[in-house]
Formats: C-alpha cells, structure tokens, sequence
C-alpha cells in the first residue's frame, strides 16, 4: 500500500497521460447515463434514481480530482513591481 504522496504523485502522472484522458471520457459517458431517466422503470425510480445520482456525484469527484491534478501548479512570478 502506497501512502498518500506517492498516491498524488501516481495520479497527477495518470491525469496527464491518454490513459487519463480516456478514463475522462469513459466516466463522462458513465454519468450520462447514470442521469438518463428513461433507463429507470417507474416503480423502481426513486430508489436507482437516487443510488444513479450518488454515484455520480462519487464520478464527478474523481474527475475534479484529477483535472485539478493535471494542472501544473504556477509559482508566484516576479512583476515589475517587486
């Protein structure tokens, strides 16, 4: 088990590569159809609705985490002023 630095280091290296990338868009095409209420029979739709919603919630998570990951974090530069 790696602890939560080497963690940051292998994610931020996966959030920048095609493997992330393709991940992006396979958990976006997960979330539209998690969202899609026609996939859901009437009597079952508050429950799997709410499960579906939650789920992707957990996605959506996962994705803001990596595309903050893929950014590079910028120093502070010098202006003309300091």
């Amino acid at each position: 088990m790696m602890d939560k630095e080497q963690r940051q280091i292998v994610l931020k290296r996966l959030a920048s590569s095609n493997e992330g990338v393709a991940l992006k868009e396979y958990f976006n095409e997960l979330i539209i159809k998690l969202t899609d209420s026609r996939l859901y029979k009437s009597d079952d739709f508050e429950m799997e609705g709410k499960s579906a919603l939650k789920a992707v919630a957990v996605l959506e998570k996962i994705l803001r985490d990596l595309e903050l990951l893929k950014r590079e974090k910028k120093g502070k530069g010098r202006t003309q002023y300091t």
